[in-house]
Parts: C-alpha cells; structure tokens; sequence
C-alpha cells in the first residue's frame, strides 16, 4: 500500500491540519479526544487522498476502495484493518458503536470530487455536502455521546451549514488549484453568471445576488442546526458549539465582505478564533443561544413588502416558508403594473425611499437589490411655489448634524426667522422633546414655534409625504418619529433614493430564487379566501381554489382592511382594527405633447393640491412626454369625475409651468388607492396591533402594525421582521 496511506499516528496527522474541527478537541474529556482524533485524521486522510494533484484519477479510486475494505475490516466482528490508522479507527468504531454508514458516505463523498467537477442542481451539491460534512456530523455526535434523537437532524443540518461555508469561502481556490466548481450551474444561469463573470474583476450584479444566495443558504442551515440543539445533552456538545461559534463568524465575516471572492480566502486569524472559543465556552455558541423554536413550515399570506420581509426573515431563521400572493405580481400596494398601451412598467404611485430606512436597506443588502435603487449623497428637494419660485432644501457637505443648518440656510424659501424657528426647533428634538397625548401635529409645531412659513416650505410637504395626512389632521407622535429618524440622524439618513426598476420588482426575483434556496416558495395567483379557527389556534388556510393548507405557524401581512374581513367577526381584534382608518393617495401618469419637467426630474410644488411631479422620460425627446403627479391625503379629489379632475390637474400645471399653456394631455392613466395608507391621526397608535394575538400560532406584519412609524415601506419591513422574531 502506498505509505501516504499510512500514516505513522493520527495525533500527527491531526496536529499537521490545523483545522476548525481539531480547535474543538480540547474540550472533550481525554478518551473522546483520543476518539476524535482518529477520527479527524481519517476524514484528512479521504480528503488529501483525492486532492492530490500527483496521481492519476485511477489511483485515486483504488486508494478509496482500499478505504472502504478498512472500513469493511473495521465493522467486521473479527476484521483485521491492513493499515496503522485503520487499526486505531477499529478500536474507536467498537467503542463507541460507530455506524458503518457515514464512514462509507464520506468516502463517497470524496470520491464525488474525482469524478465530477460541477452540480447541476443543489439537490446534487446538497448530496455532495451530506456525504463529506453531514456524515462527519453523524459520526461526531456518536462519540460525543447523546439522548435527543434530534441530534441526528441537528448534526445534518450543521454540517450542511459548515460545508455551505466552506464552499463559500474557497470558491477562488477550489476552481484554481482543483478546476471545481461548487456553486450549482442552475443558479450560476438563473443569475446570468458565467464562470468567467464568477471571476472576474469587473462588478456584476448577479453575481453579488448569487453568492449573497449561497450565504443566505448557509445562514438558514445554522438557524436550523440552532433549532434542533439537543439541548439535554449540551454538557457533552460543548465541542460542537465551538465549531459552530467558529464557522458561524467565519460566515458573518464573509457576509461583512459582500461576498466578494478575494485572491486568497477569508479565515479567522488565531486570535479571532480564541475570541469565537472563548465566547463559546462561557455563553454558548450565539445561534443557540436563548430559547428557540424547532424549525417550523410557517405560512405568510400576502406578497406585499411586509410579506417579502417576513418569509425572508423566517427562511434566514431556518424555517420553511409558503408565502401565498392573490395577485400576479408583488408589492401588495406598492406595486408596479406594466401600461399595455405604451410597454411601459409604471409603478402605482411614485415611492421615496429615504437612507434612515434600515430595515429596508438591510433586505435590499441581504438580496443584493441595492442596485436597484439610485439616489443622493444626502438630502435635496427642489421646490416650487405658485409665482414660479424655485428653491432647493439640499443638506450641505457638513458633519451631521450641522449639515440640515448648511440646507436651512441655502433654501431661498425660508427667511431667517424661520431658519431659527425651525433649528430651535430640531435641537429640542433632538433631546428627546415630545408632543402632548393626541396632539396634532400641526397645533404641536405651532406650539413651538414652528412660523407658518416654515410649515408652509417645510413640514407641511414632510408631513403629507410621510404621514399621507395634513398636519392639522396628523399624529404629531408619529411626525416626530420620523423627523427623528429622517432628518436628525447622520446626513444619509435624509437621502432620497427612486426605484430604478418597477417597486414588483425590486425584491423579486432575487427573492423568489433566496426562498427556494431553503426549500421555501412563493405562491402567486393563490389568495386566501377564509383563515380557519379552531379555538386558541389556526388550523389552516383555505385558498381562492378551494384548497386547504396548514403549517405550524400562519403570519398575515394583509391589508388591515382585508384582514378584518377574515377574522372571526365576534374576535376581540376584529373590533380593535375597526378603529384603524385608512387615508387614501391619488396618483395620476399624464403622457402630454410638450415637458414639464426634463428627464428624470422631480419637484415638490407649495401650495397645490398636486404636492409632488415626477417626470419619467428617460432622455431628452421631442414628445410625447410621460410625469406623475402624486396626492397625498387626496381626500374631495378621490370623488372628482376624471374629466373634472384632468381640468383641475391640467390648470394646476399651467399656473405652476406657463410653458405648458399651449400644450395638451394625449392620455392619462389615474390610480386611485382609497385604502393606500393607515390613517395617521392623534390616538392611532393605542389600536395598532402588534405581531402577536390571541391565537397560539398566528402573527401579524403590515406597515399598519405597531412599528412606531407611519405607514411606509420601512415600516413595512420592519413589521416583517418584528413579526419574524415574534415567531420565533
């Protein structure tokens, strides 16, 4: 037998590796260490054996065959092992009753690397990782010692997760030094990503969503693992939680990176993997810690961005997910819709997004989306009043939080009285001052000294844009909250962001493609037409097809009207939403013969019941020329007739752009969204539920809930995720 294959200890074979699985040894008791050791070195000695460059494919094999009569000899009642190590590994396999199984899947694992250098699909690459990392597992926990027969699931579901991150980490160096491939060639083509694109220097937005993927994946499996932990037999898993503290870091750490594929690949340095043991032994590895739940099938009804955020939240946390959309399309009502007439894709009303949004941004980075967004490096709306007075509020290259002061006194708008009413103002703010119970907003910035002018230029645009209320009417509670968060934070907080691509599109299909990922789907075109009670639970989902489905946990992430409609009519909840109202947001595309606005342009007008312009051409033409116009709390106008509302909009436009006097509307598309938003009124937020109810398993997400802000899109990620952890 070739000497390679016989090493003269498994002790310098252990010693020689270095690896993150030897690191744990030192916490077991003498004789499992010992075990382990022996252990360790046989996995070593499967895997130099095929990564060794030297010898022919042919050898390879027969050096595995000859692996698998050791392990025929070490099962054996009188086996007899040829080689030094397959005599220790006897001894280990008789004391500790071993399965013959596992130390057969690794040897086909390896041997999956001498015959192939590519995976189809994840169901093959998933087979390739149970072999070589989960079987490891499965042999582990056998010397470790345990009761909880979840162990078995718990030691598959790491060592997919410790593989997962392996992968992650080498892709470089495996495709260099060994000409392999693990990332499945479905998703590489499912992200437009060539191998050449995989590595290249060039950016490319696939793939970063790719890779992102493939750590979405990996994180799920640790959430997984961290669910099944056999808790009664922690005493002896001390050493798998120093393996999962270590690879868990080295994850977040290539995550910390953007997933980028450096020339050399990222490892924890001895001092970042003392840190991770350290941690370990005196908490418990972080995935662990706490009480968690065993990972649940949960059901998520509605495909609004409160829906998104919670199934990816939930799938991240290592649960399985069926999201049920009525429609065709995402975003729930903030969506995008394709206009038949011109192939264009139009959103139903122009949306901000501004920098402080976090959860957002956090679930734009998770997907890698953030590209599908462009905006500002701070703060600047231009504005326009009725005699034709432009003014910019634009933050100024200032440290925060000077940088609103620079914007106060470059905005033409504002007289320095105001500038003072308002910088006074903000400072009191940001020392915690606070409005009275049910105090509105416009009587709460009056009362400190806001000028009419500067809720005129100021508050009154933010407020409406924000709220969907007119000061006078809105929650000053909730207007603070979002002046807090919006323009008293850092100076990219207040920064404006447009979406680049339909508001359907921007989490899709990245996100379609993270939840099948984790065995999790999203299913459009099948709405939920009754939810089924039976006592302190939910006990099913009765689709618009007149099938039923059940899951472990349900989270609605309805509209509050539509869920009022689904619960039991007699629920105490049902009466609380009844005080929830809603405020509607009037959103009209006018395609005319002559420019508004130049391309890509927006503008807030004073004054006007039209609060906001957006101009969609996308470069200079002659004609025709597509804007928005967007009103908030748009209150008498819901009711107008379309001609009579045209002529209003249409006068609106001629007096604040007198060029356009001569023009004409060519068409017009009106969106009218009575139930657009939650009404922000003074009181709202003592009826806002939260994510848990009454029922046992049945939760609650929507921009509606209680986030502590107004109904936007950031407070409906943050319900997705509140609702999430709530589940959890």
């Amino acid at each position: 037998m070739n000497r390679q294959l016989q090493p003269p200890t498994s002790q310098q074979i252990t010693a020689a590796a270095g690896s993150n699985l030897a690191l744990s040894f030192a916490s077991l008791s003498a004789a499992k260490r010992r075990a382990m050791t022996v252990f360790y070195a046989y996995c070593r000695v499967a895997d130099d054996l095929v990564d060794d460059r030297q010898k022919s494919r042919a050898e390879k094999l027969a050096d595995l065959a000859f692996w698998r009569a050791e392990i025929a000899q070490c099962c054996a009642a009188d086996g007899a092992p040829a080689s030094p190590l397959g005599r220790e590994l006897r001894a280990i396999v008789s004391a500790y009753r071993l399965p013959r199984q596992p130390l057969l899947d690794l040897l086909d694992g390896v041997a999956m690397d001498v015959n192939q250098s590519r995976y189809a699909n994840f169901g093959e690459l998933e087979r390739y990782c149970y072999r070589v990392a989960s079987a490891v597992g499965l042999v582990s926990i056998e010397i470790f010692q345990y009761t909880d027969p979840r162990a078995k699931d718990y030691a598959v579901a790491l060592g997919l997760a410790f593989q997962l991150t392996n992968i992650l980490r080498d892709v470089r160096y495996d495709f260099e030094h060994y000409g392999r491939v693990y990332v499945p060639q479905d998703e590489l083509a499912a992200f437009n990503v060539s191998e050449a694109d995989l590595f290249a220097a060039a950016p490319h937005a696939g793939r970063e969503s790719l890779l992102k993927m493939q750590a979405f994946r990996a994180e799920h499996y640790f959430q997984k693992a961290a669910r099944l932990f056999p808790r009664a037999d922690r005493a002896n898993f001390v050493a798998a939680e120093l393996m999962t503290e270590v690879y868990h870091r080295l994850l977040r750490k290539i995550r910390a990176h953007g997933c980028r594929l450096p020339a050399r690949p990222l490892r924890l340095n001895k001092l970042q993997k003392l840190l991770a043991v350290r941690h370990a032994r005196r908490h418990g590895a972080t995935v662990n810690a706490g009480s968690r739940r065993a990972p649940l099938t949960v059901a998520v009804i509605g495909g609004g961005y409160a829906g998104l955020s919670a199934a990816c939240h939930l799938a991240a946390g290592g649960h399985r997910v069926e999201l049920f959309e009525a429609k065709n399309f995402l975003g729930g009502r903030a969506h995008s819709f394709t206009d038949h007439a011109s192939g264009r894709v139009l959103d139903n009303s122009p949306h901000a997004f501004f920098g402080c949004y976090r959860s957002f941004w956090a679930l734009c980075d998770t997907l890698g989306a953030r590209h599908k967004l462009a905006g500002q490096d701070g703060l600047a709306i231009p504005y326009l009043d009725r005699q034709g007075r432009r003014a910019m509020l634009r933050a100024a290259h200032w440290p925060a939080p000077w940088h609103l002061l620079g914007g106060l006194l470059g905005c033409k708008a504002l007289t320095m009285r105001d500038r003072l009413a308002i910088i006074q103002f903000g400072a009191r703010l940001k020392f915690g001052a606070a409005p009275r119970v049910e105090e509105t907003a416009g009587h709460w910035l009056r009362r400190r000294g806001q000028t009419a002018n500067a809720i005129r230029c100021l508050w009154e645009p933010f407020c409406l844009a924000a709220l969907n209320e007119h000061p006078d009417t809105a929650s000053a509670h909730l207007l603070r909250a979002v002046i807090r968060q919006c323009l008293l934070g850092a100076k990219a907080d207040s920064a404006v962001y447009r979406n680049r691509v339909g508001l359907s599109e921007l989490l899709s299909p990245e996100l379609d493609r993270f939840l099948a990922a984790t065995d999790s789907r999203i299913h459009r075109n099948r709405g939920v037409r009754a939810i089924l009670f039976a006592g302190g639970s939910v006990s099913g989902l009765r689709l618009a097809d007149g099938t039923t489905v059940t899951a472990d946990a349900y989270v609605s992430a309805v509209p509050c009207p539509a869920l009022r409609a689904l619960l039991p009519p007699d629920a105490p909840l049902t009466a609380n939403l009844r005080r929830l109202g809603t405020a509607p947001i009037l959103s009209v595309y006018l395609t005319t013969d002559c420019p508004i606005l130049s391309p890509g342009a927006f503008t807030a007008l004073l004054d006007s019941p039209v609060q906001w312009i957006f101009n969609h051409d996308r470069a200079a033409a002659p004609g025709p020329h597509l804007h928005n116009l967007t009103i908030s709390a748009a209150g008498r106008l819901m009711d107008l007739p379309n001609d009579e509302l045209l002529a209003l909009l249409w006068a609106e436009i001629n007096r604040y752009f007198p060029a356009t006097a001569s023009g004409r509307i060519l068409r017009h598309l009106i969106y009218k969204s009575r139930d657009a938003t939650l009404a922000a009124i003074p009181g709202v937020e003592q009826f806002r539920p939260g994510a848990r109810t009454a029922w046992d398993n049945f939760y609650l997400a929507g921009d509606w809930t209680q986030t502590g802000l107004p109904a936007t899109i950031e407070s409906a990620t943050l319900s997705g995720q509140l609702a999430a952890a709530a589940v959890n």
